[in-house]
C-alpha cells in the first residue's frame, strides 16, 4: 500500500468522520486521541489514530462495515489508493 502522509492538512480532508461504519460510541472514545493529533506531531509510528485509517491502521474501535466513504475522499484520490474499508483491514480490502 502507498505511504499515505501523516498531515494536519490530509487529517483535515479526511472523510472518515462522515463514515457510516464510524459509530458514534467510536467517535467519542476516539475524541482525546484525535485531538492530540491536532497540536501535536503526526510522524510519530507508535501513535494509533482513529481516524485517516489509510494513513495509520485499522480502527481498534470499528467492528462493522456499514458502508465506506473512501473512493469519494480527497486523501484517497490524491494518494490514488485503490482499496476501501481501511478502518476494518490493515492496508484495506
Amino acid at each position: 500500500m502507498k505511504k499515505v502522509p501523516r498531515t494536519k492538512e490530509n487529517l483535515m480532508k479526511c472523510l472518515c468522520k462522515n463514515c457510516p461504519s464510524y459509530t458514534f460510541a467510536c467517535k467519542l472514545m476516539a475524541t482525546p486521541g484525535n485531538i492530540i493529533l491536532l497540536i501535536d506531531t503526526m510522524d510519530d509510528d507508535r501513535l494509533h489514530a482513529e481516524t485517516m485509517f489509510c494513513a495509520y491502521n485499522k480502527s481498534q474501535c470499528i467492528t462493522e462495515e456499514k458502508g465506506c466513504e473512501c473512493s469519494g475522499c480527497k486523501v484517497y484520490r490524491e494518494n490514488e489508493l485503490g482499496k476501501t474499508y481501511f478502518c476494518t483491514n490493515a492496508g484495506g480490502k
